[in-house]
Formats: C-alpha cells, structure tokens, sequence
C-alpha cells in the first residue's frame, strides 16, 4: 500500500488518454478542517445602570455595559509556509504534499465596554422624545468566519493569533440617535383652532416624526497587496513609516488617509501594521415622516395618510476608501457611497 502523503503527486493516467493523448495532474489539494475539541462561543456579559425620573414625563438613564467573548470562530492557515525570500513557497510548508490548510479555529478572545447614556420624554404637550448616546470600544483577534466590510478572512500570521489583537470590525466608538415624535399645534382642540371643517381637514391634525444617527465610522485594515511574506497567504499587511500620522487633518474622498504613512514591506517579510487601524467615514441619518388621522363617519373607521422619507436631506454617507498599499493610484482614495439615496413613499391606511 503506497502511503497517503505520495498521492498529491502523482500524476493518474485519464480513462480517455487513448482519445485525448493526455494525463490528468493531480495538484497539492486544498483542504478543509476542524478542531476535533472545537468549543461553542460564549459571552459574559455584565451592565450597571442608574435611573433617574425628572418631573412626571422625564427620565435619565446612564449606565455601563461591558462583555467578555471567548472562543470565538476565525479561520487558520495551519500548512502557511514561513517567510522567507528563497526557496519556493511549498517547500517551506510544514506539510508540503498538501495545499492550503483551512482550520476552523476557536480560540479567539475579545472584549467590549461601553457608557451608554439616554433621555426619554414620555408622550405629553403633543411630543415624545427618546435621545441616547453610546461611547464604546471593542477589541478581540478576530470578528468572525464570515469577515464582513474591511476586516481579513485569514490572520497575516497564522501561527499568531494574539498579532491579530484589534479593534473589531464592528466597533463604533461613538453613536449618538435621537427619536422625536410631535403633533403639530394645528387644528380642531389645538392651541390653533382651525374651525372651519374644510381647512382642518387639509392642515390640521398633522404628527411629524424624525429619526437621527450620527456615529463614527468602522475600522478597516491596510493591506499590502501581494504576498510580500513569500508564504502563499496573500493577506500581508505593510510597514508603518515612522513619524508619518496615517490620518490627516483635512481629509475628503480625494484621499482618506495618508499613504506615505506606509510602506511595502522587503520580500520575505510580513508587516508590522496591525488589523483594523484605520477608521472608515463617519455616518449621518435622517429619516422623516408625517402622517394624518381622516376620522370617517363610519364611528371607529380611520383612514391614515402617510408620507416617510428615508435620508430625508439625501445626504451622501461616504464608502471606504481602497487600503490596498500595492495600488498608489487609488490608496487612500473613496469611490463610492455606503447606504442609499434618498427614498420617498407615499400610503394610506384603513383602519377599523
């Protein structure tokens, strides 16, 4: 019996040879794998809140919210060859008759501690109110196995997860919202009485709505490119420039971030710029709405007319830029828009 670790080389002889006139090659194969003592994740988490009632309609909450994740799932290169700028890349593999390894790996960690503050105003005088803002932070070595936005699908080292140690894909250091209902003072009961019937029918008894956000952006992760290690990955990240600040104080989609604060590193070599150390573009939100009650005469039967616009002032909320060190002529430049223009819809609603 021939041993396993001979077969990725062997070249099998193809059925049809007599009418092709060729042989099949068999190449290094790709393989996929689990730990055999892979854990579930799990989350620890803890809050603390204070709450304090002003009046009969007003409420302040503050508190801290904080969590702690372990095992989390990323995924290893667990046959990555070493760097190195001589010799082929298969023959620095610890496993050389095979291809990539792909490891479903678990042992990442992570943490998160935020301050939340929010003040709501019950429904009183025609308005409702509900404002809150979140300062937070989250680190851990990896965001998950389905990578989302500009985070990496394997480690630049895979022999080193703890290098991977950074802010998450999905951390937003600041979010500030606002919800704010008002029936306009207009109308039939009103502080302004509208009492011709007709009048009031066309302006009166309207309620407007608004919807803001405002947070920082997500973080994004510099690349180099090309596979600058000599490792066969393809995830490498380059060199910081010394003394050079990535971020700029006058940036626009033109170019985000500085690029001379990089630099591709010497072949051999993996990066010494860590994962998710730019911040992408803040986002901005408004959605609108106004709706009004036609009373039928039918006693209990409403038809509601609404208008919503979702980015009410069609405000642009700008992409990322291309972190890609290895193309100069778009690193650090925006091509595009997240979210989408602005939307307007028109309904009515029968109730009864």
């Amino acid at each position: 019996q021939e041993a396993v670790s001979d077969f990725p080389d062997r070249q099998w002889a193809n059925a049809f040879k007599e009418i092709a006139g060729a042989t099949a090659q068999v190449p290094n194969p790709y393989t996929f794998a689990n730990l055999y003592d892979r854990r579930t994740p799990y989350i620890l988490q803890y809050l603390f809140n204070v709450q304090r009632e002003f009046g009969q309609n007003m409420a302040l909450e503050v508190g801290y919210l904080g969590s702690v994740s372990r095992k989390l799932e990323s995924l290893r290169a667990v046959n990555e060859s070493l760097p190195g700028a001589v010799g082929s890349v298969i023959s620095r593999a610890p496993y050389p008759t095979f291809g990539r390894i792909q490891l479903v790996d678990n042992g990442g960690r992570g943490n998160y501690n935020s301050l939340g503050v929010k003040l709501t105003k019950k429904y009183s005088n025609g308005l409702s109110a509900l404002l809150s803002y979140t300062f937070a932070k989250s680190i851990d070595e990896t965001s998950g196995i389905r990578v989302n936005d500009g985070d990496t699908l394997f480690p630049q080292n895979s022999y080193c997860m703890r290098c991977e140690r950074g802010l998450s894909t999905f951390d937003t250091r600041h979010r500030a919202s606002a919800s704010v209902l008002y029936d306009l003072p207009v109308g039939k009961g009103r502080k302004m009485e509208v009492a011709n019937p007709v009048l009031n029918a066309i302006v009166g008894d309207w309620q407007i709505g608004n919807i803001f956000t405002l947070s920082t952006g997500f973080p994004l992760t510099v690349v180099s490119g090309s596979d600058r290690s000599n490792t066969g990955a393809g995830f490498d990240r380059p060199n910081y420039n010394v003394g050079v600040d990535p971020n700029m104080a006058n940036h626009d989609p033109t170019r985000w971030f500085n690029p001379a604060a990089y630099t591709v590193q010497a072949f051999g070599t993996f990066g010494n710029v860590g994962r998710n150390t730019l911040i992408s573009p803040s986002i901005f939100g408004w959605d609108f709405s106004s709706l009004k009650n036609f009373n039928l005469p039918k006693d209990g039967h409403t038809l509601q007319f609404r208008f919503e616009a979702f980015n009410f002032p069609n405000h642009p909320n700008w992409g990322n830029p291309d972190t890609n060190a290895g193309n100069p002529n778009n690193f650090g430049v925006i091509g595009g828009t997240r979210g989408n223009m602005r939307n307007l819809q028109l309904a009515l609603k029968y109730i009864f």
